[in-house]
């Protein structure tokens, strides 16, 4: 059952055995954030006018009382500090990177903007982030300067000089440390140089706490604990750092598509020896490589987004004939009973050098249209496609039964594409535009369909999920090149995104019910065993028993045994192990 309760017992287990866990529910308090790459490097002037901090992807929202939306996150935790807190100050936000440059941006329509009267605090952003060694280190962007209407003050670790920079820009009608009238609130951006911190382009995960900071009412020469004045402040993590969030730096913005001459087979399978070779994007909820994605039940209490499908989406070509190849592990293969939508792949593509207008837009669909029990996937394209343009197959394994939940869980599908860039005035060798939906729609065929409690709706996405500014104002594609390369691992001079250490990382969800993930890197291959484990050092289940190749990879622990019974809820281990690495962690299951 999704459904579950918590009782308070469980909760002082909880915090004796997980330390800093987080329970996330609905969009409070996300244990990580999956940060969008920017197209281009931001300016850092304060103005936010790029166009990338208007695109769609999850942020934070801090305000007293916020209520959640779509891709606004509420925070961790609050204090009312002093005072009576008037100002409902919101601050949103938003977070990029470009590269191993990450960009933080502000947007307030703070009231009161200035100091906390004769304390080093004020309006705006204080943060830690560890350095790639652990240890955190503090970046501060607030108005804590002395004066009338001085500027943003940023300060950065000392140890790192030269990691970053801020700059704020205050609205007309906003003067600092001055409480004559109401102002109209600002905006400021800041970045980090991870590189300097000791990251790498192969590190994924980096731990942060923000908080941002609210007084009201004083002057910069005033008793921050006097009569006069308030002050708030609300934060992401904890208030000082002991407690750490994730930003996952995710969405490759290029990908090569392999050259190959071998005789290729639509047929959805995916047989092929050259498919092995290709370089892929990984579409998952918190997947480093994708973009972003969407969960629409995030609201509704009774139900959680429990079949955690990856699918690996794989790329080669033979001249301008663009091989897209789609391998998931979805254990519910279905269509949304009362919509269009369905399971499969939802591909955006491109003229060269036209970016399709709302009329012009370019769709091809291979996805599990047809709701019959046991049907393939449909092969469909819109209008806009040239005729004979693109074509697809779909598979479905043993063990798999298409739209129905009476055969038990379904044991994944594949599926094969072939665009004909030439068509859309590409050549070989040409960086192709496109973007790549999964849709994932579980328990939602007519037999089982209940959208409270049990059916799922989320796709995911590498670039946007609609190319169309009637539903996303600032979408974005991606680029795929015709490569002449014969593996997928990128050369230098385009870009390496391979591990060159071994890491298992934390599973998400965590806690969680009935299913969570298990994300590991391995810089070459080899054979690999990851393995579930009680406190007493019981062997529970082996998740994972087999080689690997090198790469980031993703497997998923349903919470069973190795009879495949569900086990009680509490804590558990889970160990990587290869010939020279073993790494444990600990995780939490709750029913």
């Amino acid at each position: 059952m999704k459904n579950f309760t918590i009782f308070f017992s469980f909760f002082i287990l909880l915090f004796l055995l997980m330390g800093s866990m987080v329970i996330a529910s609905g969009h409070v308090d996300p244990p990580f954030l999956q940060i969008q790459s920017a197209e281009h490097p931001i300016t850092i002037d304060g103005v936010l006018d790029e166009t990338d901090w208007e695109r769609r992807f999850d942020h934070l929202i801090y305000r007293a009382n916020f209520t959640e939306s779509d891709v606004e996150y509420d925070v961790t935790g609050e204090v009312y500090v002093h005072g009576t807190y008037t100002d409902t100050t919101t601050t949103i936000l938003r977070i990029l990177h470009h590269g191993m440059d990450l960009y933080i941006s502000l947007q307030s329509d703070d009231q009161s903007v200035g100091k906390f009267g004769t304390s080093w605090e004020g309006d705006g952003l204080f943060m830690k982030i560890e350095d790639s060694g652990g240890v955190p280190v503090e970046y501060k962007l607030f108005f804590n300067l002395t004066g009338t209407d001085p500027d943003i003050h940023y300060e950065e670790p000392g140890n790192y000089p030269g990691s970053g920079e801020g700059a704020a820009w205050k609205h007309p009608a906003t003067i600092v440390n001055d409480t004559t009238a109401a102002d109209s609130g600002y905006t400021a951006e800041m970045v980090i140089h991870l590189d300097q911190l000791g990251y790498t382009e192969n590190d994924t995960d980096i731990p942060v706490m923000i908080n941002i900071f609210d007084p009201d009412g004083y002057l910069d020469n005033m008793e921050p604990y006097g009569a006069i004045g308030a002050y708030y402040k609300n934060w992401w993590g904890s208030e000082w750092g002991d407690a750490m969030r994730i930003l996952r730096l995710a969405d490759s913005p290029l990908k090569i598509a392999i050259t190959t001459s071998e005789t290729f087979t639509l047929d959805g399978q995916l047989s092929e020896s050259f498919w092995n070779d290709a370089d892929f994007v990984q579409v998952y909820k918190g997947s480093p490589t994708s973009s972003g994605g969407y969960y629409m039940q995030w609201g509704k209490e009774n139900n959680e987004y429990t079949d955690l499908s990856i699918a690996t989406v794989k790329f080669a070509h033979n001249g301008t004939d663009l091989y897209v190849g789609v391998e998931s592990n979805d254990s519910s293969v279905c269509k949304w009973s009362p919509g269009w939508e369905a399971d499969g792949l939802f591909l955006w593509m491109t003229f060269k050098g036209l970016i399709p207008g709302p009329a012009e837009r370019l769709e091809i669909k291979n996805m599990y249209f047809n709701a019959t029990e046991g049907a393939g996937a449909v092969f469909e394209v819109n209008a806009n496609v040239p005729t004979g343009g693109a074509e697809g197959a779909s598979y479905e394994p043993a063990g798999t039964l298409t739209h129905t939940e009476t055969n038990g869980k379904d044991a994944g599908y594949s599926l094969e594409v072939v665009v004909h860039t030439d068509m859309f005035g590409y050549s070989d060798g040409d960086t192709v535009k496109l973007s790549v939906v999964i849709w994932d729609m579980d328990f939602a065929s007519a037999d089982v369909f209940d959208d409270e409690n049990l059916s799922d709706y989320a796709p995911h996405w590498w670039g946007s999920q609609w190319a169309d500014p009637n539903f996303e104002k600032y979408y974005m594609y991606r680029d795929m090149i015709l490569s002449d390369q014969t593996t997928g691992v990128i050369s230098d001079n385009i870009q390496n995104n391979m591990p060159q250490q071994f890491r298992l990382a934390q599973n998400y969800p965590n806690p969680f019910n009935p299913m969570t993930s298990i994300q590991y890197y391995i810089p070459k291959a080899g054979d690999l065993k990851i393995e579930i484990f009680n406190l007493l050092g019981e062997k529970i289940s082996i998740v994972f028993q087999g080689k690997s190749e090198a790469g980031n990879h993703t497997v998923v622990w349903d919470g069973t045994d190795q009879q495949g019974m569900p086990v009680a809820s509490g804590p558990y281990l889970y160990r990587m192990t290869t010939a020279n690495f073993q790494q444990t962690k600990k995780m939490m299951l709750l029913r």
